[in-house]
């Protein structure tokens, strides 16, 4: 059985890579498993920039990560829910999981896991806030 690892997170959503993922899972004997990653970096990136720049406090700056973080746990279980509705549709073989974690190790240890034979992931796009903070 050919199987196929899809890795998305919050930063690396692609429209395209979802749907070149499902349509090469639609072969036959072909299994998919896409993984949400929760990138841990992404947030302490921003919570270090926030802090270097003086914009928030210690009490107000974790109540943003926290809310920053359970926004990406809500967009990664609708995104993975939209996926699984258009897999079924498509009568694709799917597995789903949701990760917390450094995006690139935690893609290395599903990788490992899943002994994947081809693996889809888009490229890094940065958000406007994190542009406006990071440059």
């Amino acid at each position: 059985m050919k199987r196929i690892l899809l890795l998305l997170s919050p930063s690396r959503l692609s429209s395209t890579c979802i749907d070149r993922a499902l349509r090469s899972a639609g072969e036959p004997e072909t299994e998919l498993t896409v993984v949400f990653i929760l990138d841990t970096a992404m947030t302490e990136d921003v919570r270090a920039r926030l802090k270097d720049l003086g914009f928030l406090g210690k009490v107000p700056g974790s109540r943003l990560l926290s809310q920053v973080r359970d926004e990406q746990e809500r967009q990664g279980r609708n995104e993975l829910a939209k996926i699984e509705r258009e897999a079924e549709r498509r009568g694709v073989s799917l597995g789903t999981k949701l990760v917390v974690g450094d995006f690139l190790s935690e893609s290395l240890e599903v990788a490992g896991a899943e002994s994947a034979d081809v693996i889809f992931v888009a490229r890094r796009e940065r958000p406007r806030l994190s542009r406006l903070i990071g440059g």
